[in-house]
C-alpha cells in the first residue's frame, strides 16, 4: 500500500519534539490500565443516574440533555461501539501490515521511541479508534460533554504519535473507525435510549423520581391537603363553577402534566383540583405503589373538597388517567356517599395483565423480579373494577384508545358493561400521555363533552371519537364480539 509522502514528515515533527513533561502526559493518555478507573467511574455515575427514568425536562441545556437519555442504554452502546472498532481494528492490522514506526528499518533510527507496544503492526491505531468510539456516542448521548470528550480522543491519537508507535494516517483512520462504527450502534440504539426500560421503570417503585413538568402556576392555586392516611401533600386547584373535576395523574405523568386536561374541564365551566400522589413530585412519600395506597390521596382531596372548600360530591367527578383512572375507580368504590362520575381515560383492570399486553410475558417476569415485594402483592390483587361492584348512583365513563395496548377499545367496552357506563374509544388515539403533544385537543374536548353529558343523565350507546372531535356509534358488531367473551 502506498502511503502520503506527509505522513512521515508530520510523524517526524510531532515525534521529535523532546519535553519530559510532554512525555509524562502523552505516556498517561496512552496507557490503558489509567482509563480504567475513570471508564469505571462514568459508568457508575451513569448507573446513579439510571435510577430515575429519561424524561423531558425545562431546565438548561445540560439537564435536557442529561434527561432524556437511558443511562444503561448508553452504557450498552459504549461497550457494542468499544467493542466494534477494536475488532475492526485487529483485522485490518493483520490485513494491511504496515509496520510501526518504531520498528520500521527506515525510520527506526530517527524514532524516539518512548512507549510500549504490543504487536509490531501500526495501521490502524486501535487506540484512536476506540478513543474515538466511547467520545462519539458520548457526544451523541450528551452534547453538552463533546468537547471534552473530542479533546482526550485527540490526546489519546496525538500521544500514539508522539511516543513512536503509529503514523498520522494510522490515527487518522482509527479516529474515523472509531466513529463510524459509534454512528452505527447510536442509530440502532437511539429509540431505546429515550426510553425507561425495564429497570428505569421498577425504579419507580424504590426511588423518588425527578420533577419532569413545572408546578402549574398563577392562576392555579397551591392547597395544601392531607391524605386519608395523613400525610400532608400539596395539591392546586383552579376556581370556576359549582360543578368539580378531580383530577388525577398518570404513573408516567405529574400533577404539571395534568394542566392540559384541567384546562379543559375549566373551559365546561368545572373547578378543577389536581391531585398530588406519592412517589411523584414533592410528595412526603417517595415511591410509587402503582395505585393501590395512592388511593388515600385521591380520598383526602375528596374529603377536603367537601368539608373545607363546600363542594357537593354530587356534583363532583373524577378524571383519572391511566393508574389515576384505577385509582378513582377504587375510591368510588369505597365512598360512603355517591359522586356523580368517574372518567377513568386509559385505565387498566390488573397491572400485571396490562404490563403482558404492552411489553410481553417474559418483561413481565423481569419487572416482578425487581418490584418490592409490597409493591408487587399490592398490585397483584388490585383489580379497580372489583370495588364497584355494590349498586352506586355514580355513572362511569371508560375512555379507550384504539392504539392503545394497555388499554384496548375492548377492555373499555367490558368495563362499561360491567358497571352499567359508557364505552368512548378514540380513533388513532395511544394510551393517555398528556406531557407530550400526543393528544388532541378537539379530539379530547368532544370525549369530555361526551362523557359529561351521559354523568348528567344522557343515556347513549357506546361512542366513536375521530381526530377532528367527529362523535359516531361505536361498531357494534365489537360490542358483541367483547359480549361473547
Amino acid at each position: 500500500m502506498l502511503w502520503p509522502a506527509w505522513d512521515r514528515s508530520v510523524f517526524l515533527a510531532v515525534n521529535g519534539i523532546d519535553s519530559s513533561f510532554l512525555t509524562a502526559i502523552m505516556r498517561f493518555m496512552s496507557n490503558v490500565d489509567n482509563w480504567i478507573p475513570i471508564l469505571a467511574g462514568y459508568i457508575m455515575l451513569l448507573l446513579w443516574w439510571g435510577r430515575t427514568r429519561p424524561h423531558l425536562s425545562t431546565g438548561s441545556r445540560w439537564k435536557r440533555a442529561f434527561a432524556r437519555r437511558n443511562p444503561r442504554i448508553v452504557i450498552l452502546c459504549l461497550i457494542i461501539a468499544t467493542a466494534g472498532s477494536d475488532q475492526i481494528c485487529y483485522h485490518l492490522k493483520h490485513h494491511v501490515g504496515r509496520a510501526r514506526p518504531c520498528f520500521e528499518e527506515s525510520i527506526s533510527m530517527q524514532v524516539n521511541y518512548r512507549g510500549e507496544v504490543y504487536g509490531s503492526r501500526s495501521f490502524p491505531s486501535a487506540h484512536s479508534a476506540n478513543s474515538a468510539s466511547l467520545a462519539f456516542v458520548t457526544a451523541l448521548a450528551y452534547p453538552p460533554l463533546a468537547p471534552f470528550a473530542f479533546l482526550l480522543s485527540a490526546l489519546v491519537g496525538l500521544s500514539r504519535i508522539y511516543l513512536g508507535v503509529h503514523y498520522p494516517v494510522d490515527v487518522l483512520t482509527g479516529w474515523g473507525i472509531g466513529m463510524f462504527t459509534a454512528l452505527c450502534v447510536w442509530l440502532i440504539f437511539r429509540k431505546m435510549a429515550s426510553r425507561p426500560g425495564l429497570i428505569g421503570f421498577t425504579n419507580r417503585f424504590r426511588c423518588r423520581q425527578p420533577v419532569t413538568s413545572p408546578f402549574p402556576a398563577v392562576p392555579w392555586q397551591p392547597v395544601r391537603v392531607e391524605s386519608l392516611d395523613g400525610y400532608q401533600m400539596k395539591g392546586y386547584f383552579l376556581g370556576g363553577g359549582e360543578d368539580l373535576a378531580v383530577i388525577v395523574h398518570g404513573l408516567h405523568e405529574n400533577i404539571g402534566s395534568m394542566v392540559h386536561p384541567g384546562e379543559l374541564f375549566r373551559r365546561m365551566g368545572f373547578s378543577v383540583f389536581l391531585v398530588p400522589l406519592r412517589g411523584h413530585d414533592d410528595h412526603p412519600v417517595a415511591v410509587s405503589y402503582g395505585g393501590p395506597a395512592e388511593a388515600y390521596d385521591l380520598a383526602g382531596v375528596l374529603k377536603h373538597a367537601g368539608a373545607d372548600m363546600g363542594f357537593d360530591r354530587r356534583r363532583t367527578v373524577i378524571y383519572g388517567s391511566s393508574m389515576g383512572g384505577a385509582i378513582a375507580l377504587k375510591v368510588a368504590g369505597l365512598l360512603g356517599e355517591s359522586i356523580a362520575g368517574v372518567i377513568s381515560h386509559g385505565v387498566f383492570n390488573n397491572f400485571f395483565e396490562a404490563s403482558v399486553s404492552r411489553m410481553g410475558r417474559l418483561k413481565t417476569v423481569i419487572l416482578k423480579l425487581f418490584m418490592p415485594a409490597g409493591v408487587r402483592y399490592g398490585l397483584k390483587v388490585f383489580v379497580p373494577c372489583d370495588y364497584v361492584g355494590q349498586p352506586l348512583k355514580t355513572r362511569f365513563v371508560y375512555i379507550s384508545g384504539t392504539r392503545d395496548r394497555i388499554s384496548p377499545p375492548e377492555t373499555g367496552v367490558r368495563l362499561a358493561e360491567e358497571t352499567d357506563g359508557l364505552a368512548l374509544i378514540l380513533d388513532g388515539a395511544g394510551h393517555p400521555a398528556w406531557q407530550y403533544d400526543e393528544w388532541s385537543r378537539p379530539q379530547m374536548e368532544a370525549t369530555l363533552n361526551e362523557a359529561i353529558k351521559f354523568i348528567r343523565g344522557m343515556d347513549t350507546e357506546h361512542l366513536s371519537v375521530d381526530g377532528s372531535g367527529f362523535v359516531r356509534n361505536y361498531p357494534a358488531s365489537l360490542e358483541a364480539e367483547t359480549g361473547r367473551e
